[in-house]
């Protein structure tokens, strides 16, 4: 029965270590990316307001100034301190949604929320884009649509009429007419005509 020597089994060992180490040494050095240096998460302005009408307990939606048309359900931003860093400071342990109007400052602002250790999404294109979604009924689509474009349609339609501005809602909702039919047994009408 062959039994190794304490010396060839430490050899062994050496030389595993050896080719470990370097192998190591050539691998490339890559440092992690900061959480601000990631580009944050946004939102379009009808995924806002989808979140919006479902208010989720673990979200929180942040209005970081006075949107010319106020975001139901939202809270302000004063209501965790007067400045940017009272804001980092205090803001929920929950998932937070930035929504301004300065784009550039919502997105710094999300970027050190990030770092401070907080899940932030901000509205793409900022108060800006919620006017121009939420300013006038979507088009709809063409007759022969998929069932899928005309759910979307539909979905969007009743979030801008729940957000968007009372004074450009329609009373009443559009509806296509309905035909009528003739009465049973009735004789049909006669054409005059050429």
């Amino acid at each position: 029965m062959f039994r190794p020597s304490l010396h060839a089994m430490l050899a062994v060992t050496a030389l595993g270590v050896a080719l470990g180490a370097a192998a190591i040494a050539r691998a490339p050095r890559t440092n992690p990316t900061p959480a601000a240096e990631v580009a944050v998460a946004t939102l379009d302005p009808f995924a806002l307001a989808r979140l919006l009408s479902t208010s989720p307990p673990d979200v929180v939606v942040v209005a970081l100034d006075e949107p010319r048309h106020a975001l139901r359900f939202a809270h302000p931003a004063s209501l965790y301190g007067a400045t940017d860093d009272a804001l980092v400071e205090n803001a929920p342990h929950r998932r937070l949604v930035l929504v301004g109007l300065d784009v550039v400052r919502v997105d710094r602002l999300a970027r050190r929320l990030r770092a401070a250790g907080r899940q932030v999404q901000v509205l793409a294109g900022g108060v800006d884009s919620w006017d121009k979604a939420m300013e006038q009924d979507p088009v709809a689509p063409a007759p022969g649509a998929d069932a899928v474009t005309w759910q979307t349609y539909r979905e969007h339609l009743a979030l801008r009429r729940a957000f968007g501005d009372a004074s450009k809602t329609p009373a009443t909702p559009v509806v296509a007419p309905v035909p009528v039919a003739a009465p049973v047994g009735a004789a049909p009408k006669k054409r005059e005509g050429c």
